[in-house]
C-alpha cells in the first residue's frame, strides 16, 4: 500500500513551543502503536491531530507528541514526523517512532486505519534500512495503552487489514509499577496511583489527580499499608512508599483483574 501523509501545515498544527530535538533515522529501532485512551473517538480528519496538538500544548509540551496519527478513515497525519524526537513513551522517544491510531477503549479499529498504520511501518523500515521492532505502548511503559485489540494486532505482526479474532491469551489490566514512582518525585503513573488509592477507599488525596507524589499521596499510601501491612517496607511502621507487590494488590482492591 502506498502512503500519503497530511503535513503539519495542511492540518493546521500550531507552531512548536520550542523545536523538538532532531533524531537521525540511524537511531530508530522501534515502532510503537498507541491509542487515545478510555473513550471511543468519533472524530476523523484534521480534527484528530488538532485535538491532540491542543492537549499536548496545554500540558506544557512543545506540541503534538506522536510522530504520526492515523484516523479511522486511514488518513495519516504528520506529528513530529520522521526527523524529530517524539514525546510518546519515556526512554523510547529517540529509538521509537510513535504512532497513534485514533480509537479508544474497546473501539474496533477500522481496516483502513490498520492498513495505513502497516504501510507507515513498512515505510519506516524502508527509510531506516532495517526491520523495526513492533511494539505497543505498554511494552515500553506501565500503561493499558494501546488497548487489548490494538495490542493483539501488534503481537500478531500488524497484519494489514484486520485485528485477530482472539488474542493469544486474555489481556490482564494489571500493570507493573514504574521505577520512578516514589515519594517526592513527579511521574505520569502517580496519577494512576492516586486514582487507585481513592477508588480503593484510601483517600482523600487533596489536590489529586496530579503527577506529584507529594505529602497527601504519601499519607494515602501509608493508610493502604496500615490496612495491608504485608506490603509495607520491612521495619517501617507508617510506610509512605508504594512497592511493586503493593501496587499490584492495590489494583486488585480497586477492581482490576
Amino acid at each position: 500500500m502506498s502512503i500519503s501523509i497530511v503535513s503539519r501545515s495542511e492540518w493546521g498544527a500550531k507552531p512548536w513551543d520550542g523545536t523538538p530535538d532532531s533524531v537521525p533515522l540511524s537511531r530508530r529501532t522501534e515502532f510503537f502503536i498507541h491509542y487515545d485512551g478510555a473513550n471511543h473517538i468519533a472524530a476523523t480528519g484534521k480534527a484528530v491531530p488538532q485535538a491532540i496538538d491542543r492537549q499536548h500544548h496545554a500540558q506544557g509540551w512543545a506540541g503534538i507528541g506522536y510522530n504520526f496519527v492515523v484516523d479511522q478513515n486511514g488518513q495519516v497525519f504528520e506529528g513530529r514526523g520522521w526527523a524529530l524526537q517524539g514525546a510518546h513513551c519515556p526512554n523510547h522517544n529517540v529509538s521509537g517512532i510513535g504512532v497513534q491510531i485514533a480509537i479508544g477503549g474497546d473501539q474496533e479499529p477500522s481496516a483502513k486505519a490498520l492498513s495505513a498504520a502497516r504501510a507507515l511501518y513498512d515505510e519506516a523500515c524502508r527509510k531506516t534500512g532495517r526491520k523495526l521492532a513492533m511494539k505497543g505502548h505498554k511494552d515500553g511503559f506501565a500503561t493499558l495503552c494501546p488497548g487489548g485489540k490494538l495490542y493483539a494486532w501488534v503481537r500478531a505482526g500488524m497484519p494489514a487489514d484486520k485485528v485477530p479474532a482472539k488474542p493469544d491469551k486474555p489481556s490482564s489490566k494489571i500493570v507493573p509499577l514504574a521505577a520512578g514512582v516514589k515519594p517526592g518525585a513527579r511521574h505520569a503513573q502517580v496519577k494512576e496511583l492516586q486514582q487507585l488509592l481513592i477508588k480503593a477507599g484510601y483517600g482523600p488525596i487533596p489536590g489529586a489527580v496530579t503527577d506529584f507524589y507529594g505529602p497527601a499521596t504519601q499519607k494515602a499510601v501509608a493508610r493502604f499499608h496500615d490496612a495491608n501491612p504485608r506490603y509495607r517496607s520491612v521495619g517501617v511502621a507508617h510506610d509512605p512508599k508504594i512497592g511493586p507487590s503493593g501496587f499490584v494488590a492495590l489494583q486488585k482492591l480497586a477492581g482490576r483483574r
